[in-house]
């Protein structure tokens, strides 16, 4: 199978100025905070209707996540992971409902890692001033 990577977002700032206690994933939302001009920031990917997640450490993560991701969140379509998961779980899933929407994203982070979710879509969050919690204490 062929599959299709479409380019949807690109983080406010190169991954490589990201505070080192981050970036991480925490309901269904990729949180990173930053410094610019000495002002702490932080932003955010909001994935909606979450099916699915997984992290690649730095290491794990392949040429072709880093090539096709690096820094921006992109969409692969004609997914095998979409379709396995599809497969998976589509008795479950028409009993609940028949809306079946599920979209593969993955961003790749410099020394943190691919991020991907199988999810319905997807929203930038604002930036704002401030950082998120650390995610050990929450």
């Amino acid at each position: 199978m062929i599959f299709v990577k479409k380019n949807l977002y690109t983080v406010p700032v190169p991954s490589t100025a990201f505070d080192l206690g981050g970036p991480y994933m925490l309901l269904g939302t990729l949180r990173f905070s930053y410094q610019r001009e000495g002002i702490d920031y932080r932003g955010g990917i909001l994935f909606n209707r979450v099916y699915a997640s997984r992290k690649y450490g730095e290491y794990a993560s392949t040429a072709w996540q880093i090539e096709a991701a690096y820094d921006t969140l992109i969409e692969i379509e004609n997914s095998s992971w979409v379709e396995e998961l599809q497969a998976e779980a589509k008795d479950a899933q028409r009993r609940r409902d028949e809306r079946w929407e599920m979209h593969h994203y993955l961003i790749y982070l410099d020394s943190f890692g691919a991020f991907e979710a199988l999810a319905d879509s997807w929203n930038a969050l604002p930036e704002e001033e401030g950082s998120w919690p650390n995610p050990m204490t929450i």
